[in-house]
């Protein structure tokens, strides 16, 4: 019996109680929802939000632009080549000096003289008269889109004739451009921001 205690001695092992503080408390798994704000940050309904806000904004910038630079079209994007200088020694000075005799320094002296490219956004303000070598905005009947190009001569009666600088003629709507078509002339031109509205008329197949 002694022997058997004095076993049950040796193989005991004390193993004191650590304290609370360092106790390991059981997780447990939350059960909670996520508040409902976060939900709507999450997922697609804050990229509608963020289209929804951009759409706004671009409208009232354009509204703003529009009554300070006294025209309805303040921005345009240009969507064809007609203006860009790919043979402008053949299309644009050659042509200008045999129709209307005009030289090369006076055709330089002209605003926008390396013409646009595809994509690039002109800026435009409305202007109460026109003269040669300014860039125009206007309207034709038929057109889905407005005309970006040069007026290249005024009319004994005050309208304008225009011509595309990249064009090899006159098209038949540009001998008489009335100064109600005209939206205005194009101040300065902002490289490339116009490529989205391309996208969008090379994909409705207008262009």
């Amino acid at each position: 019996m002694a022997s058997k205690r004095r076993k049950e001695e040796e193989t005991f092992e004390f193993r004191p109680i650590p304290p609370k503080s360092q106790r390991k408390k059981k997780s447990k798994k939350s059960t909670s929802r996520p508040p409902a704000s976060k939900k709507l940050t999450e997922g697609w309904f804050i990229y509608v939000i963020y289209i929804i806000l951009g759409i706004g904004l671009a409208l009232v910038t354009k509204q703003l632009l529009a009554v300070t630079l006294s025209t309805d079209m303040p921005v345009v994007a240009v969507v064809s080549p007609s203006m860009q200088h790919d043979n402008a020694e053949v299309t644009h000075y050659d042509w200008l000096a045999d129709r209307l005799g005009y030289n090369v320094s006076y055709i330089n002296s002209w605003p926008a003289p390396k013409g646009f490219m595809i994509g690039d956004m002109p800026i435009v303000k409305g202007e109460p008269e026109y003269k040669v070598g300014d860039v125009i905005v206007y309207s034709v009947l038929g057109e889905k889109f407005p005309i970006i190009h040069r007026i290249i001569k005024i009319n004994e009666d005050g309208t304008y004739q225009t011509k595309g600088d990249n064009n090899r003629d006159q098209l038949p709507y540009e001998f008489k451009v009335t100064e109600d078509k005209i939206y205005g002339k194009v101040l300065f031109v902002i490289p490339k921001l116009g490529y989205l509205k391309v996208i969008i008329t090379k994909l409705f197949g207008a262009v």
